[in-house]
């Protein structure tokens, strides 16, 4: 059976039962994409055997070294054969009809990015990086970030390659690769809407513990985003900056006020560990800057 035209990218760090619980929400949507190019970057056959015991011809696996989702996704655009790509997680399942509704937006919206809800599954405590919002919403014109979320979104890939991709730089390896590539769409004047009909399911696998080290993780790489645009001279930055660091200050003292558990409360980590981020950032952005100048001189 052909599916519509479009290609679905799945990165993966080889978590084989999450990941086939994903492929098999994706395989059951009707309609069905034309293929799903599953980036791989385990290292191991783990990945490979799973797509083999599915017997999916749409279901292809492309390798990829290194790590992050920056890499994996500039890896799975070179690799995908459609402009129109749908994105998702390997620790997310997706509704029924996501293929259509994304096709149904993309259409309407071309060259632009439709991102969409991603829900906690029934019942759960507490999973990072949903959005329910029923309420349709254009950032177009907006300078923000944040409102990307990566694991559910449609774009074309000409023009995220034409704006440069995810940036691969270290500070941003772990997260806010999402957060970047939703600045400069913006800030260059780009479409960007948010469609609630759009959704997944994050099915998050974290202990309590691994959760807060997640929260660390994410707030030291948003202090990375930061630095990487300041150094560039963006003051416009300085904004969305504050706003963090007063919302991680507000959570510092009234947290444990509400006793809300640490690891339920990502903005409890965001002060200290978004100003080593942006320290470490910093100085990355200015050892490639040195580098790109020596690479001139060279040349």
């Amino acid at each position: 059976m052909t599916g519509l035209a479009v290609s679905v990218i799945i990165p993966t760090v080889g978590r084989r039962d999450l990941l086939e619980r994903c492929l098999r929400s994706v395989l059951a949507c009707d309609p069905t994409p034309d293929e799903v190019v599953v980036v791989d970057q385990s290292g191991g056959a783990a990945v490979a055997m799973l797509i083999g015991e599915l017997h999916a011809l749409l279901v292809r696996r492309v390798e990829c070294d290194g790590r992050g989702v920056g890499r994996a996704m500039n890896v799975g655009l070179a690799a995908v054969r459609h402009d129109t790509v749908l994105v998702t997680h390997d620790d997310c399942t997706v509704a029924a009809d996501w293929v259509g509704v994304a096709v149904r937006h993309a259409e309407a919206h071309r060259g632009g990015i439709i991102t969409g809800r991603v829900l906690p599954p029934d019942g759960s405590p507490y999973v990072p990086s949903t959005k329910s919002d029923p309420r349709p919403k254009d950032f177009t014109g907006m300078v923000t970030t944040g409102v990307l979320y990566p694991a559910n979104m449609v774009a074309s890939r000409r023009e995220l390659q034409a704006i440069g991709g995810f940036d691969e730089r270290r500070s941003l390896l772990v997260a806010a690769e999402d957060n970047d590539l939703c600045y400069r769409w913006l800030t260059d004047g780009r479409e960007f809407r948010y469609e609630p009909d759009l959704v997944v399911w994050h099915h998050d696998w974290r202990t309590p513990a691994e959760l807060v080290r997640t929260h660390i993780a994410y707030a030291r790489a948003q202090g990375g985003f930061y630095a990487k645009h300041l150094h560039a001279g963006d003051r416009r930055i300085l904004r969305l900056l504050r706003w963090d660091l007063r919302k991680g200050l507000r959570s510092l003292v009234f947290g444990p006020v509400r006793r809300q558990p640490r690891w339920q409360d990502p903005y409890r980590e965001m002060v200290v560990s978004l100003l080593v981020g942006l320290l470490a950032g910093w100085r990355e952005s200015r050892a490639l800057q040195r580098a790109a100048r020596r690479g001139s001189a060279g040349r």
